[in-house]
């Protein structure tokens, strides 16, 4: 398999829009404006390309920024050292070959030794059965529940350890 793990760029904008909008409702919206935050703040915002084609992207944050997200916010009132997966998403044609896998390899090399945890969130209303289910299997668990979006959604917050 031909592919690169390449940061974000202002050139990525239409197909972070494109996919992230494919994949609704499993993420949550995603607008331009607040995809050049992304750029401006994230840690590791990052293309997934096979074959030189993007197929996915991944949004990481540190603690202590200023995201207005609930589920930003629940995480980061509970833990000071953290990689949170805003969202990471791979084109429906790619799915179930791995890439995820390789993916969050690639993100916890890169943040091995600088923070203890990778944390991110699930939907489980409206069920996201798939996402589920890769995180369980790469070794996330489950360190709570909230209801969010005035109780239009409820997430499963999940944490993988990175050893130190």
């Amino acid at each position: 398999m031909n592919y690169s793990i390449i940061p974000a760029t202002k050139f990525d904008l239409d197909f972070i829009l494109t996919l992230n909008q494919e994949s609704l409702p499993a993420v949550s919206y995603l607008d331009l404006k607040k995809i050049n935050y992304f750029l401006k703040v994230s840690s590791y915002f990052k293309i997934f390309q096979l074959d030189n084609k993007p197929v996915g992207f991944l949004i990481g944050l540190k603690p202590e920024i200023d995201y207005k997200s609930e589920n930003y916010i629940w995480i980061n009132q509970r833990y000071n050292s953290f990689i949170y997966v805003d969202r990471i998403i791979i084109d429906a044609n790619y799915r179930n070959i791995g890439l995820g896998f390789y993916f969050y390899n690639h993100l916890i090399q890169s943040f091995y030794k600088i923070v203890k945890n990778i944390i991110c969130e699930v939907n489980i209303r409206p069920y996201n059965k798939q996402s589920i289910n890769f995180h369980k299997k790469y070794g996330f668990k489950e360190i709570g529940v909230q209801d969010t979006e005035n109780g239009k959604k409820r997430v499963s917050y999940m944490i993988y350890k990175i050893n130190l």
